[in-house]
């Protein structure tokens, strides 16, 4: 008897990030966990530059909130960012899953954030 093995795709967190870069500091980048997240409400230093407008994309039922920030955080980081200005994260809305359940394609979660360098830290 021949056995065959399958590969096993694992789409969990399966976010994507389009960015526009407004300052090029990916010569200096910055590991993931060392990226701060500010959120709505948060006291940004007057210090911090904007790196890059990031805009997160990911399937609702195939990621969670947490994917979604842990994806900018690292992609903040291979530009050179040490924070990340949350400034929004939406689900979809009703309309986007009745379209989904219809046509059978995904309804996505998305987000928006600035990259921020902040030469004088942020903790």
């Amino acid at each position: 008897m021949r056995r065959f093995l399958l590969p096993i795709v694992v789409l969990a967190g399966c976010v994507t990030v389009s960015k526009s870069v407004l300052m090029d500091r990916s010569h200096s980048p910055v590991a993931r966990d060392d990226v701060y997240v500010f959120i709505a409400g948060d006291t940004i230093p007057e210090s911090c530059q904007r790196v890059a407008l990031l805009h997160a994309s990911g399937d609702e039922d195939l990621t969670e909130e947490g994917d979604m920030i842990d994806k900018l955080r690292e992609e903040a980081g291979k530009l050179g960012a040490n924070a990340v200005h949350l400034r929004t994260m939406e689900d979809p809305g009703t309309g986007e899953r009745a379209v989904a359940a219809i046509f059978g394609t995904s309804a996505d979660r998305d987000a928006d954030a600035i990259a921020l360098w902040c030469p004088d830290g942020v903790r």
